[in-house]
């Protein structure tokens, strides 16, 4: 596909597209409902399914949209509640999903990336020591997460101002992460 140009001005796209200046509230409301949110932070769209995920930062929780439009948590508490142990999250920030819809979150407050496999009523931290720090076992508020093709993770690690990595299994108590990008 040849790259074209595209005017900041212009409402126009490659090709016979056009951007729709008019827009569709799919969940919306504060609360602690299923279809409400608390905060939304990171947001994934699953390109197989196209499953909607949801960072709901003040609900502590994971929310779930599919295409038909039903709406569940996928991780944490549904009713709002953070905690360190393995069913809850505390200011979770991002998320990503693979096609079995299994998801990575960034659980900012609790410093881990945490596993939660589809319908779990808890998760598996697969990142971090749960700890605040520098080592290469901890974090200092991961705010991304993202899992490639050969199941990586890569984590932005915001307050220590690198991107850390981490290779399958994972498993927190043996393996510590490697740094692959820094900022001093």
């Amino acid at each position: 596909m040849k790259s074209q140009h595209i005017d900041k001005q212009s409402n126009d796209c490659p090709g016979n597209l056009k951007w729709n200046t008019t827009g569709t509230t799919i969940i919306s409301g504060y609360g602690t409902g299923p279809n409400q949110l608390n905060y939304p932070n990171g947001i994934f769209i699953e390109p197989k399914t196209q499953i909607l995920y949801i960072a709901d930062v003040g609900n502590h929780r994971v929310q779930k949209r599919y295409p038909n439009g039903e709406i569940i948590t996928a991780a944490g508490d549904p009713h709002g509640r953070a905690g360190s142990t393995p069913d809850k999250l505390n200011c979770p920030v991002d998320v990503f999903a693979d096609e079995n819809e299994n998801v990575f979150i960034s659980d900012w407050y609790n410093q881990r990336i945490q596993f939660w496999q589809k319908d779990a009523k808890s998760g598996k931290t697969v990142a971090g020591n749960g700890s605040l720090g520098t080592a290469l076992n901890e974090f200092h508020f991961p705010t991304r997460v993202l899992v490639d093709s050969k199941k990586k993770i890569m984590v932005a690690d915001n307050q220590n101002q690198r991107i850390m990595q981490w290779t399958f299994p994972y498993d927190p108590e043996k393996n510590v992460g490697s740094i692959i990008a820094v900022s001093y």
